[in-house]
Order: structure tokens, then C-alpha cells, then sequence
């Protein structure tokens, strides 16, 4: 049996990159931090997991094992044995995976063993070079020519539903049917291959990320800002406000312009993925928390991220980008005391106002319209925050 070694035991790991790895018929490693859920897969071989759309039907992922982050001599000799690598740990968490997985290849590389393709299964573009630049800052001794012999770093695109969910005292997780993971074939090992069953492959890869990172994830995280300006605890009760979701949708509208200007997609195919993906938002019988949507702000801000990226994008080609500004002004009022980013943003604000907080964290100029125009909706949304115990979510809006 093939076996696959993969980084990240979390609702992705096991909801959506360790479902496909058993569908292709891999033998699962499965590596994480967290001591518990480390130990309970390796209790039975195996972990569940319950499906949306059927009436939370179980399905039995079996054939795994897992390791703790922590034992690097253990992950490097599963590596070198490994027919494939996937990873799904969170963006800012890729320097931690980077260390054993360097000492795994280092091993590949001793024994001339075959080149592993390397799928970084996160909501970042360009996520494989981010990956492969991460290994490349551990050991000048092994080089790019070294690394680039022993692995291939293939960019992705993933997206599904998944909830972290507990049954009986054991942890599982929720999952959706409808999934997408794409991968760029010309970076493979062998361009030919299919690692995975079920994905797509595909030789233009900037269109499905951005069409995924920006519609999806930009329009998720707006709702989960907002939500927060609105008062809001759970993405349920954002998608059950008729004037809430209609805004959601124009933010995802104006990203869609963008996307069908840069790469062709029909209007038609983007109004539909528009409705795909706000019917799926509105899926009932789950909870969904904003404090979980929205984590990690300072990323989220970041140049070229799910909501920067389009709204620099559409201001420089002269499209519409109104929500998208609202969107950036409402995540620089994410105030979490339990979310570091969260902590650390609000820090800056205070000892350094929000204008140059704005400019710092989006690389978007001071003194452009478009900096002017995201201070001014911070200021605007700031008053209405205050008052967000008291005005309806519309009132917001």
C-alpha cells in the first residue's frame, strides 16, 4: 500500500486531505502537536467522520497513524518512506513543519531516493514556494539544487466545509460533500501523475487560487468582520440577516468582476460559484464562530491576502471595490483578547493611530485615495461598533 505522510491533524487534515488520501488508497501518517488527538487515532488506527448532507453519516477513515510534531527522527524515517507529502497546518504554522520534513528529505536525498511531490494544502497563493522557501532558510549546506532533486513543490487550491465536532467524548469532524482541491500539474514530480484522486489539475493555477482565496475565504472573512462590528458570536447569525447576506454577496460580486476581467471565467460560471458558495455558508444545522473565521487578522491584512489583494487589485484597474474597503476597515476593528494577532493589532493602533496601522499592515500607501478611503470607513464603523448592542445589523450595514 501507498503510504502519504501528512502535516496537521485539525478538521482540514482529517475532514478534507486525509479523507482524499484514503479515497486515493494511501496508508495515512497523520502529525500534529496536539498529544490527544495523536493518541486517540492511534487507540484504533482510525478516526470518523460525519457527513453534512446526509444526515451526519459516518464514515470510517481507517489505515492511519499518527505522530507527534514533535519526534523528528520518526516524521524523517516516515518521510523516507513516503510516496507523497501533503499539509494542511496553517500558513504561520510552516516553519514548524519545515524542520522535520527538511530531515526527511535530507534521508530521501542520502538514499537517491524518488522525487516526493510536496502538497502545501493551505489558503495562501503561491503556498508550495512558501513551503520550499521555508526548508530552503534551515541548512545552506543542503541547496536548492539538493532540494529541488529530492522534492517537488506544487501549489494548491483547497476548499471545503469542515467543523471540528465531538461525539461520545471523541473528537471527529463534520464535514461537507462538495470539496475542490487543485493542484498545479506542471510543478509534479511527474507531470503526468495523479497523486490524489479527485482533484483537479491544472496548468493555471493563479485563476483557481484567487478565485477561491478572494470569492470564498474574502468573502467569509468580510462576513466574520462585520459580523464582529455587528455583535455578532456565530456566522449563523450574520447568513440568517437577509440585508447581511445580500451585502456578502456584492463583496463577492465586486471580487468576481475582478476575477472574470483577469481570467476569462464567464459571468454566468462566477454567479454561480457566488451562489454555491453563499448556499453553503447558509448550510443549517451548524455553528460556525466569527472568533473562528476571523483569527488571525494581521494575516488576513496582509498585501495580496483575501481581501487586500482584490481591493488593490480592482482600485488600480478602476473597478468597483466599496465593500471590499469595508472589509479591511472592519478587520482592523477585530478585537479578541484570546486571539494573539487580534491582541497585537489593537496594540499598534493604540500607540500608533490607525493611519499608519492601516499603511503598515496592508502595504497600501499613505496619503492614496484608497488609504484615505479605508481610514475614513474605520472611523465610520468604529462609532458603530459602539453602538452595535443597540442597532440592528442592518443599522450597520
Amino acid at each position: 500500500m501507498k503510504k502519504a505522510v501528512h502535516f496537521g491533524a485539525g478538521s482540514i487534515g482529517r475532514g478534507f486531505i486525509g479523507d482524499l488520501l484514503h479515497d486515493t488508497g494511501y496508508e495515512i501518517v497523520l502529525v500534529d502537536i496536539d498529544k490527544n488527538i495523536v493518541e486517540q487515532i492511534n487507540k484504533t488506527n482510525s478516526y470518523d467522520l460525519y457527513i453534512i448532507e446526509e444526515n451526519y453519516k459516518k464514515k470510517t477513515i481507517t489505515n492511519v497513524k499518527a505522530v507527534l510534531l514533535t519526534d523528528t527522527g520518526k516524521i524523517a524515517d516516515e518521510i523516507t518512506g513516503a510516496d507523497l507529502v501533503t499539509v494542511s497546518v496553517w500558513v504561520d504554522n510552516l516553519p514548524g513543519v519545515a524542520v522535520p520534513l527538511l530531515e526527511g528529505l535530507k534521508k530521501r536525498y542520502g538514499k537517491n531516493a524518488e522525487r516526493l511531490n510536496v502538497l502545501t494544502c493551505e489558503n495562501a497563493i503561491h503556498n508550495g514556494s512558501i513551503l520550499r522557501n521555508e526548508v530552503l532558510k534551515l541548512d545552506a549546506a543542503f541547496t536548492e539544487n539538493m532540494l529541488d532533486k529530492t522534492a517537488a513543490f506544487p501549489d494548491t487550491a483547497v476548499e471545503r466545509m469542515v467543523l471540528a465536532s465531538e461525539r461520545n467524548g471523541v473528537r471527529s469532524v463534520d464535514i461537507g460533500l462538495e470539496h475542490e482541491l487543485v493542484i498545479e500539474k506542471t510543478k509534479l514530480a511527474d507531470p503526468e501523475s495523479k497523486p490524489v484522486k479527485g482533484a483537479v489539475y491544472t496548468e493555471n493555477m493563479d485563476k483557481y487560487i484567487e478565485r477561491k482565496l478572494f470569492i470564498i475565504n474574502g468573502g467569509h472573512a468580510w462576513a466574520g468582520y462585520m459580523g464582529h462590528v455587528s455583535g455578532f458570536t456565530t456566522m449563523q447569525e450574520v447568513f440568517q440577516n437577509e440585508t447581511f447576506t445580500s451585502s456578502v454577496k456584492e463583496v463577492m460580486q465586486e471580487i468576481g468582476t475582478l476575477i472574470a476581467q483577469k481570467y476569462n471565467f464567464s459571468t454566468k460560471e462566477l454567479d454561480d460559484y457566488i451562489d454555491f458558495v453563499i448556499n453553503r455558508f447558509k448550510t443549517p444545522g451548524i455553528t460556525d464562530y466569527i472568533s473562528r473565521v476571523s483569527r488571525n487578522p494581521i494575516r488576513k491584512l496582509k498585501a495580496g491576502e483575501r481581501l487586500t489583494g482584490p481591493c488593490v487589485q480592482c482600485e488600480e484597474r478602476g473597478l468597483k471595490n466599496n465593500r471590499l474597503i469595508q472589509g479591511i476597515a472592519a478587520a482592523f476593528l477585530y478585537d479578541m483578547p484570546e486571539d494573539q494577532q487580534s491582541v497585537e493589532l489593537q496594540a499598534h493602533i493604540k500607540e500608533h493611530g490607525i493611519e499608519e496601522s492601516v499603511s503598515f499592515y496592508t502595504s497600501i500607501p499613505a496619503g492614496s485615495e484608497l488609504h484615505q478611503k479605508i481610514v475614513e470607513n474605520y472611523k465610520i464603523l468604529s462609532e458603530k461598533k459602539k453602538l452595535s448592542g443597540n442597532v440592528s445589523a442592518g443599522g450597520i450595514l
